[in-house]
């Protein structure tokens, strides 16, 4: 072979010709001309092979045996540098060893390998070969490798360009989008790190940072040297990174998934999908949408929810989320719990437009008191709580809530009118008073009850007393719910006697509560809980249809007398069913309307006096006589007497102990005196010696009732009762 390979193909043709003399041939003219056309043509075929073919023979070693002219020309290389080397003398290292790897392992099975391959110049520069690579396979079975390259750099730079422009349009069409685009890749140590991280929100943050985009190289597009990956935590913070690789391990298990990351003051919402190649996944692709405008609405939204819009303060949900939090932080706080008092009054009277413009200002007062020390929340129509985020003494906290009431208390001008109005206020500390949310806001919401049951326009720290009051509270309403059960209230009645006849005129019934058999509870121990708490709707309900029923018995039985008379608490009256719950009594009793009589207090007529007067015109029609209860024990409104279907008028019996006392003889001669020009029949209640009946004989007084003439008795005495002191 030694003498094949290096033997050029003149060396070759002189061969040949010398043959062929020696054999004496050449003496044909016709075979030597045919010769010299073959020799010709050999020559041509050569030069053709020398001058576009890259030809080199190589044995199983890597051992160089054969190169042409070309090879030797386009690498740099004398033949003698090239003979008896390998070819890693040409060797780019652009290729991974794995690709040679697949080459050997094609020849040495027999195969032609066919590929394209980049390698190095003496001087250094690259260029790109079309290759081929043959067995060649001798009579001494040894097997030799020729390889046939092609020159194709012109078309791998054209290629590299085209890819470059590429490269760059899409560098431009990124750079502009405001986006996120990355591309993560596993390194030799089977870590993750970017060999892609840019567009616009990518360039603005690590401009930020003094750093650079990741873009594709195009010097690397031309060696086709894989891109490097570069560390993560280089380009994001520890916890960005940690939430990346977070979602990388699910993307590694074929999964897509998003999330939200804020880039500095850009809020970009990232989609994470996984590259896949032979089935492997070895990376992945990451594109992230600036949803900055869309989180800022979003946030916004959020925050509404914790606003109330009429005072632009917080609200309970704020409220609950602040408290959490600062529990959570342990951090100290103060509650206080403000609440307005008889601000439904103003709301009833003025109306709504003129309660909220209340409001407001109630607001932007308490809100300035406490602009450097507190946050102030609404949680109701007429309720505030201001936290205080800092540690106080309890005694500085409980001094501010006081000058706060005192603040409240100067007038308001609204509409030209002044318009005056108090507070009441509840305090509890965190940790001092609870542990959490529920038990704060139960602790301060008992020191307001507190403040409201020492007379309003009070301020009360909390203290464990308190939660014992409570819990008798809790034990009072499940006792009540099982007195209904149970059947432990009864009625008595206290007769109601007409002076002039000195004949009992009607009967006041009045509740009793014989507590699990064993003590009378009586109403002023009850009642004002059961309107509190709802309660009295279903006590309401059983006194009323037990005196119905009570009535139509004495009817039944010739009992003589007028009107029975019920008292009605306000919270029954509001009632939507209230009229019909009555007529449906009235029809299952058999009691006539025109032998009812419902008392009602003063107070029920400052709250909603329209649909309060189509009420009481509607008991008027059926015949129910209406009384006006405990009339001259507050700010009485003569006004009430003139516009309301009133049939009776009651004194109230404080003025009955006073009523030979200064003023108060004046105060009761002149109700008297006005009930009777308004055609109603005037009952002094609470009525216990002869002086005060002989005053009222002498001021034309129609009925009285107190335990002069008789305390309440029970029904099964009424008919066989007797008057005494007559």
């Amino acid at each position: 072979m030694k003498s094949v390979f290096n033997t050029n193909t003149d060396e070759l043709i002189y061969k040949v010709k010398t043959a062929i003399a020696n054999e004496s041939l050449a003496s044909d003219i016709a075979l030597q001309e045919k010769l010299d056309d073959a020799f010709f043509k050999m020559e041509l075929m050569d030069y053709a092979v020398n001058e576009t073919m890259i030809i080199a023979v190589t044995n199983k070693a890597g051992q160089i045996l054969f190169v042409n002219n070309r090879f030797s020309d386009i690498t740099g290389y004398s033949k003698e540098e090239l003979l008896g080397n390998t070819h890693k003398i040409i060797n780019s290292k652009t290729h991974p060893k794995s690709f040679f790897k697949e080459m050997w392992s094609t020849i040495l099975k027999g195969h032609t390998w066919t590929g394209e391959i980049c390698n190095r110049r003496k001087n250094g520069e690259f260029y790109w070969v079309k290759t081929y690579i043959i067995p060649v396979e001798t009579y001494g079975n040894d097997t030799y490798f020729l390889s046939i390259r092609t020159d194709i750099t012109l078309e791998k730079e054209k290629e590299i360009l085209l890819q470059s422009k590429l490269i760059s349009s899409f560098e431009t069409v990124v750079h502009h989008i405001n986006n996120l685009v990355f591309k993560v890749e596993k390194d030799t140590h089977n870590n993750y790190g970017f060999s892609l991280l840019t567009g616009k929100v990518a360039s603005d943050y690590l401009a930020k940072k003094g750093l650079q985009t990741i873009q594709p190289c195009s010097d690397s597009l031309k060696t086709k040297i894989l891109s490097p990956t570069h560390s993560i935590n280089t380009y994001f913070s520890e916890e960005m990174t940690d939430r990346l690789l977070f979602n990388l391990n699910k993307v590694n298990i074929g999964e897509e998934v998003s999330y939200k990351e804020w880039l500095g003051d850009r809020c970009v919402h990232i989609t994470i999908s996984p590259l896949e190649q032979n089935g492997t996944i070895n990376g992945a692709i990451g594109i992230g949408n600036d949803i900055t405008e869309l989180e800022s609405a979003r946030t916004e939204l959020a925050e509404l929810a914790y606003r109330d819009h009429l005072t632009n303060t917080y609200n309970t949900a704020a409220l609950e989320r602040d408290i959490v939090q600062m529990i959570q932080n342990n951090s100290p706080f103060s509650f206080v719990y403000i609440d307005l008092d008889r601000f439904k009054n103003i709301n009833d009277s003025l109306g709504h437009v003129t309660g909220d413009s209340l409001l407001k200002l109630v607001a932007t007062r308490i809100k300035n008191f406490y602009k450097h020390t507190g946050e102030l929340y609404r949680i109701g129509g007429d309720e505030f709580v201001v936290l205080i985020a800092e540690q106080q003494k309890d005694t500085t906290t409980l001094e501010n809530a006081k000058l706060v009431i005192q603040m409240i208390e100067e007038p308001f001008s609204i509409e030209e009118m002044e318009i005056h109005i108090s507070c009441s206020i509840g305090i509890a500390c965190f940790p001092l008073h609870g542990s959490n949310y529920k038990e704060m806001h139960r602790a301060a919401d008992l020191a307001l009850n507190i403040s409201k049951e020492y007379g309003k326009r009070n301020a009360v720290l909390f203290e464990r007393e308190h939660m014992e009051g409570y819990v008798n509270k809790v034990g009072l309403e499940s006792d009540i719910r099982s007195g209904l059960d149970n059947h432990e209230f009864y009625l008595v009645y206290q007769p109601k006697v007409n002076l002039k006849s000195e004949a009992v005129h009607g009967f006041e019934a009045l509740i009793r509560w014989n507590k699990k058999g064993k003590e009378i509870i009586p109403p002023n121990d009850f009642i004002p809980f059961a309107e509190e708490t709802g309660l009295i709707i279903s006590i309401g309900k059983y006194v009323l249809e037990e005196a119905c029923r009570q009535g139509a018995l004495w009817i039944r039985q010739g009992v003589p007398f007028q009107t029975i008379s019920v008292n009605i608490s306000p919270v029954e009256l509001e009632q939507s069913d209230f009229l019909v719950n009555l007529h449906a009594i009235l029809e299952k009793t058999g009691l006539p309307p025109e032998y009812l009589e419902i008392e009602m207090t003063e107070n029920i007529l400052m709250k909603n006096m329209d649909s309060l007067l189509k009420l009481l015109y509607e008991l008027e029609k059926l015949g129910i006589k209406l009384a006006l209860d405990d009339f001259g024990s507050g700010f009485s409104n003569f006004r009430y007497l003139s516009e309301l279907p009133i049939h009776t008028l009651k004194i109230d019996r404080s003025l009955m102990d006073r009523v030979l006392i200064g003023r108060d003889e004046m105060i009761v001669s002149s109700i008297i005196r006005i009930g009777h020009s308004l055609g109603l029949e005037v009952v002094a209640e609470g009525v216990e010696t002869l002086e005060v009946i002989k005053f009222l004989r002498n001021h034309d007084c129609h009925t009285v009732q107190g335990y002069y003439y008789s305390k309440p008795i029970d029904a099964n005495q009424i008919p066989n009762f007797v008057l005494k002191n007559i």
